[in-house]
């Protein structure tokens, strides 16, 4: 009796380490042989449990010991969404045409304000007629494409005449809020520097689409720097939004290829004379005037600022057709979602039949195999799954929320094992064991998601560096070590790709781990 005692009283000190050996094994193995190492741990006085289930309608067994129980796995119910408007605001933009027999007809362009430089970087001295051309660059990174790099594009920008609406979606007409008949410029190109393993572009993270503009536009922008009555339009995102509403870019020629645009803005190139001496054999000292190029950024795009993709998307007859047949199919940028039930009155029904007189949840975790579509180009998984109550969904989308492994959840794919394991929902079922359980807590949404994580540095130099992991793409600047600790800092749905992949539910897994003492 004295050992039993004795072990009530340190059960807190024990829970920790137990569990931690139990989430280890979980990660191995979810074999039968799996449950034998809770007795094994405290001569069966404290059990660990280890609920690996497969959501299939079939009867699975879950142990307690040297004991099994034979429990009833219902398959998941779920329903295939098709969202035709969607939120299309995003830091980066998409651009292009793309046909893929398998996924559909998509085509994007996008509209954006920008925000000016509060300084021309250009000086003074120079004088007007030197100041020659202007660009619209708009960068593109590495990897950052889908179909084919060779198909010629042909890309036309407009300045818009007027402020663009703030309840502005995907489906968005620019008619109207610009001149078909005056473009700033376009350009004609194809973007096969991206495949490209030639030493000149191997260390390039990105390649630029370079768009000439109107020379008047140049003149016209340096006077108003330089104009004492204009110049503080310059000073504040909504007086320089007054003067200069944003432009409108869209694909005016080509299909086969659609971009990732990660950075817009527009560089003005002015010539400037300099003397330049030199000395001949005889000791005659000529002096000639050599002229160079300079270049000033003066506006770009921002997050504080509005941009927006216009997608028209139309799925494919065969996505169409797996919709109808009620196979759960997601794509993007918008297209099919998946909204579904998940089993947490199954799982909590099986762990009540434990008869334990305390138990400790260790951690749940929600995996869904996925069966990636076969295409020729390179349409994969979205990288990462957002899971959200769809009582919390419309709130969560609006305020661009990150999730609280409560309420909601994110999962990154696994190419090797080709399922998404959304594996933080310790809270959500701690609160449902609490507090019982709702129809509202059962209902949730799969979709798509765009996540931004923050690395923490160490470095040895007098600042700290972060580094960002944005839409499946690594972008470092600096140089300072990672500590490899990341954390989660923007949520925003997925648009930055086509994807698309097929959700197997009916091969759905939760696993449930949790301590059980049996006390006597």
């Amino acid at each position: 009796m004295m050992r039993h005692t004795s072990l009530r009283k340190s059960l807190k000190l024990l829970a920790a380490p137990i569990l931690a050996i139990a989430a280890g094994v979980m990660l191995d193995s979810c074999e039968d042989n799996v449950p034998k190492v809770g007795s094994s741990l405290a001569n069966g006085e404290v059990q660990i449990a280890l609920d690996s289930l497969i959501w299939d309608g079939t009867e699975q067994y879950v142990y307690r010991g040297d004991q099994k129980i034979k429990v009833s796995c219902p398959k998941i119910k779920y329903n295939t969404v098709y969202e035709d408007a969607f939120d299309a605001r995003s830091t980066t933009n998409l651009i292009g045409r793309i046909s893929v027999p398998e996924f559909g007809d998509l085509r994007c362009s996008f509209v954006s304000q920008l925000m000016s430089t509060t300084r021309l970087g250009i000086p003074d001295s120079i004088p007007i007629s030197q100041v020659d051309s202007m660009k619209l660059i708009l960068m593109v990174p590495r990897g950052a494409l889908t179909g084919d790099s060779l198909a010629p594009q042909q890309l036309t920008v407009y300045e818009l005449t007027k402020s663009l609406p703030s309840n502005i979606d995907n489906k968005f007409d620019p008619t109207g809020y610009y001149n078909p008949d005056k473009p700033l410029g376009s350009r004609s190109f194809t973007l096969s520097a991206l495949g490209m393993s030639d030493s000149i572009y191997i260390h390039r993270s990105y390649v630029d689409i370079d768009i000439p503009m109107t020379q008047n536009m140049a003149v016209k922008t340096v006077e108003a720097y330089r104009n004492k009555d204009t110049k503080s339009i310059f000073e504040w995102p909504d007086s320089f939004e007054n003067w200069f509403h944003g432009i409108y870019v869209e694909p005016s020629f080509g299909r086969g290829c659609v971009a990732n645009i990660y950075e817009t803005y527009f560089v003005i190139f002015y010539n400037y004379k300099v003397p330049k001496t030199s000395t001949g054999s005889d000791g005659t000292v000529t002096t000639t005037v050599e002229t160079k190029v300079g270049a000033a950024g003066v506006f770009a795009s921002s997050p504080i600022v509005l941009s927006s993709n216009n997608i028209s998307y139309k799925p494919s007859d065969y996505l169409m057709n797996l919709a109808a047949n009620n196979e759960a199919v997601v794509t993007t940028p918008g297209g099919f979602r998946v909204d579904f039930k998940f089993p947490a009155q199954e799982l909590l029904d099986i762990y009540n039949q434990s008869q334990s007189k305390l138990a400790v949840v260790s951690n749940l975790s929600f995996s869904i195999p996925v069966e990636e579509i076969q295409n020729e180009h390179d349409v994969t998984p979205p990288p990462y799954m957002i899971m959200v109550k769809k009582s919390k969904l419309e709130e969560f989308l609006k305020n661009n929320s990150l999730p609280d492994d409560k309420d909601s959840f994110y999962a990154s794919y696994n190419s090797t094992s080709k399922r998404y394991t959304f594996s933080s929902m310790r809270n959500y079922i701690l609160g449902l064991i609490q507090n019982g359980v709702k129809e509202e807590d059962l209902e949730f949404t799969i979709l798509p998601a765009n996540l931004v994580f923050e690395e923490e540095q160490s470095s040895s130099s007098s600042y700290y560096n972060s580094l960002y992991y944005m839409y499946g793409y690594g972008y470092g600047y600096g140089s300072s070590s990672s500590s490899g600790k990341k954390y989660l800092t923007k949520c925003t749905p997925y648009i930055s790709n086509p994807s698309m992949c097929k959700l197997l539910m009916d091969q759905a897994r939760t696993i449930f781990t949790y301590s059980l003492q049996q006390m006597q």
